[in-house]
């Protein structure tokens, strides 16, 4: 229990810090720009959903030209296999870090009803194919990253 926890804290703060940097291209200006803004709360929603959207979507961001969300949910998933030592616990550290990243998405960017889980199965129906490249970009590092650390019991 204790691995699979902090495998999950793992790949959201990876993913996060890599998107951030990357996707978002933060830098001392921006953050400067933000902290001097006089909406930062509206701003800082607004950089969330642009980056939990880019996390919960690679495929079609791949196809738009950026690659960046491939990479940090690649690194985030493997340095969670490396700590959690076992497949099955990346498979919920994957499933769970997608209904994360989702639920961010949903409410930072769609200003949603959280209990409107009719719009959430929309959604999420309709971007089959990203939760499933997003989850393998999760999922299959995270089972490479657990082989190389698994323990014989």
């Amino acid at each position: 229990m204790f691995r699979t926890i902090m495998a999950l804290l793992i790949t959201l703060v990876t993913a996060v810090l890599i998107g951030a940097f990357q996707i978002l291209s933060l830098d001392m200006a921006t953050i400067e720009l933000i902290i001097g803004s006089s909406d930062i709360t509206g701003d800082l929603m607004v950089m969330g959903g642009v980056l939990f959207a880019s996390l919960l979507f690679p495929y079609t961001t791949a196809m738009a030209g950026v690659y960046s969300p491939l990479v940090a949910l690649g690194v985030a998933g493997f340095i969670a296999g490396l700590i959690s030592k076992s497949g099955v616990r990346m498979l919920f550290v994957s499933i769970i870090s997608l209904v994360l990243f989702f639920a961010g998405f949903y409410i930072l960017t769609l200003v949603g009803d959280p209990s409107n889980f009719a719009e959430m199965f929309n959604i999420a129906q309709q971007a089959a194919i990203d939760l499933g490249v997003a989850f393998g970009l999760l999922f299959i590092p995270g089972i490479i990253g657990a082989s190389l650390t698994a323990e014989d019991y």
